[in-house]
């Protein structure tokens, strides 16, 4: 099995998953209930793959343009 295989299969519960993407588990329960975050739910239980939270991550990523790093060296 390759690493993306292994990545894909693994499944975290809400404590795993909070520690995994340095949340609480609270806000980890916000953002499944608002469908903002991947997430299985199971009635009262909810579960991440580790794989979707990688990726959603990824999709957070922002860059800051050059020249708005240049207007802060100036202010």
């Amino acid at each position: 099995m390759t690493d993306d295989e292994n990545l894909s299969m693994d499944v975290m519960n809400v404590e795993e998953a909070a520690v995994y993407l340095k949340f609480s588990r609270a806000y980890l329960y916000r953002l499944a209930k608002e469908n903002r975050i991947p997430h299985i739910a199971f009635g009262r239980h909810v579960l991440f793959r580790k794989i979707d939270l990688f990726n959603w991550l990824g999709s957070k990523i922002t860059y800051q343009a050059e020249d708005d790093f240049e207007d802060e060296e100036d202010a």
